[in-house]
């Protein structure tokens, strides 16, 4: 059977084969090539915005190769070609000083390392100049990492995300129409459904109904928190374990899988319910995927939920 699926709020479709179900053959597993590692303490040269032990255990740098500047003027150019300074900051956190994986790291590690990206999110939007906080991570060379020593990145914008900005308004548009917020209706139904993952006292994970991506799970907040600096320390607590949990059974489905995963919070000002979107790099987009915004899942979320379950046992 395939089945076109749509988003549960976005004007998003995804085609799920189940004739292509099967978990793919061949997971490309490119290895990053490096003789000598610039994340690694004795060879770190770049000042420390942020630590956290002495010596350090996780570290804020700046970028060495920045997609926006702190010193660049925020000009606007109006008109049909509009465009602004690349204004911003772009951070890498260093986020362990050994080389191992991140499902490797201490509880207690994971939740300093949400710690910080709540610090840094807070320090960040303390500039007025700033509308965005976006906080993410690449593993592996597939998903587009280019040094192996564990680290995530934070890019404080003056812009507001397309991707941010839809599922906000959608999120407004849905609680105006039925009077609740759609992550609640999302947790009522998918709790008793085949793709509900696990949960713990503050948060909740899911494989996502309309699935872009084989193995694309969801880790989302039981309370209407905005914001990673809203959250108490045991919220950040269970973020970061509900994290772990979620990348130590995607690697055991699937060894060798690179991904990404982000975070999604609110912008300056706005409404919005923090949850964590990771995304396994199993597949490659081509034409139809690209010339048409629509994305073809060969794994469907429920087997995905199934084997992540029987991963846990």
């Amino acid at each position: 059977m395939n089945e076109l699926r749509k988003h549960y709020f976005l004007d998003r479709w995804v085609v799920v084969s189940s004739e292509r179900a099967n978990r793919p053959e061949q997971i490309e597993e490119t290895h990053i090539q490096q003789k000598s590692c610039p994340f690694d303490r004795k060879n770190l040269k770049s000042p420390i915005f942020h630590k956290v032990g002495d010596p350090w255990e996780i570290a804020v740098i700046p970028n060495k190769f920045p997609a926006v500047d702190p010193q660049v003027s925020l000009s606007n150019r109006t008109g049909f070609l509009q465009s602004k300074g690349g204004f911003g900051m772009h951070e890498v956190v260093i986020d362990h000083p050994e080389h191992i994986k991140f499902q490797d790291f201490s509880d207690k590690h994971v939740t300093n390392l949400m710690g910080v990206y709540a610090q840094r999110t807070k320090a960040h939007m303390s500039d007025k100049r700033i509308e965005y906080v976006s906080v993410f991570r690449n593993e592996g060379a597939a998903a587009g990492a280019s040094i192996a020593h564990p680290h995530s990145q934070i890019l404080a914008l003056p812009i507001v995300p397309r991707m941010i900005e839809r599922e906000r308004g959608k999120q407004d548009e849905y609680i105006h129409m039925f009077g609740e917020n759609p992550f609640d209706k999302i947790y009522r139904e998918e709790k008793r459904s085949p793709r509900f993952l696990f949960e713990n006292s503050n948060f909740f994970a899911i494989a996502p109904f309309a699935s872009v991506f084989p193995g694309e799970t969801w880790i989302i907040a039981k309370r209407h928190v905005r914001t990673l600096f809203e959250l108490t320390r045991d919220e950040l607590s269970d973020f970061a374990l509900a994290l772990k949990k979620s990348i130590a059974t995607l690697t055991r489905v699937f060894p060798g899988v690179s991904y990404n995963w982000g975070i999604h919070q609110a912008p300056r000002g706005r409404d919005f319910r923090l949850h964590l979107e990771i995304y396994p790099r199993l597949t490659k987009f081509a034409g139809f995927e690209l010339s048409n915004d629509i994305y073809i899942n060969t794994v469907p979320p429920e087997s995905y939920a199934k084997e992540f379950r029987e991963a846990v046992k």
